[in-house]
């Protein structure tokens, strides 16, 4: 069983650097203004709607005797979050650490789950499993050695998702014009109710929030 303190970042996953994380667009009018309380809970109910087993958030905030973390604990630079759990029969991971506090964080990887899991109304919870199919966990210590389990994809930036170029002289208003057409003519291929791949259309929604995080 793991322990939520400390931060069990896992292996393969690529950080974000202190100085290119950005403040979401949740909370009230979109200020990043993120309760931590209500991060929490809220990806608690995003793992039991999925129906993950042994679910485990980790941070660096110091833990109570029921495992839950102390929000006035002070953590240095440290406000990735790595939530892990069972699913089908095989320990999967989603972190983040994108954002400027935990609670965005782990809000972030709320919203994420809850956009996958949105998707077995598309078809059915088949669609589910495949989509975090790329988020199985490293075993420990597995590192490049032959035969090991693949790592997890890293997330893309969101340019890279969309395509395109992206001239470096337009601002910001012309660059999320062209972000959000193109995502419009991506996520039409890739839907489900039109034989799309749900992991891509999941990709594609993530990216343009990205986008609309950073470029509004």
């Amino acid at each position: 069983m793991r322990s939520p303190f400390p931060l069990q970042w896992p292996e393969g996953w690529k950080r974000t650097e202190s100085s290119m994380r950005v403040r979401s667009r949740f909370g009230h009018r979109s200020s990043g203004d993120v309760p931590f309380s209500y991060a929490y809970s809220e990806l608690q109910l995003e793992l039991q709607r999925l129906g993950a087993a042994n679910a485990v958030i980790t941070t660096e905030l110091p833990t109570n005797t029921r495992g839950v973390p102390y929000a006035s604990s002070k953590v240095g630079g440290e406000v990735g979050v790595a939530v892990w759990f069972v699913l089908d029969g095989q320990e999967r991971v989603n972190a983040c650490d994108q954002y400027t506090t935990i609670a965005e964080n782990m809000l972030a990887i709320a919203k994420t789950i809850e956009a996958i899991r949105g998707m077995a109304r598309w078809g059915s919870s088949q669609l589910v499993s495949r989509a975090f199919a790329g988020f199985t966990a490293l075993p420990p210590g597995s590192g490049e050695q032959v035969g090991a389990v693949p790592a997890p994809p890293r997330k893309r930036p969101w340019r890279e998702v969309l395509g395109g170029a992206w001239p470096a002289e337009l601002g910001k208003v012309e660059l999320l014009a062209i972000a959000k057409s193109r995502h419009r003519a991506a996520i039409a291929a890739a839907h489900p109710d039109r034989g799309g791949d749900p992991a891509r259309a999941a990709e594609l929604n993530v990216a343009f929030a990205d986008a609309e995080t950073e470029l509004a």
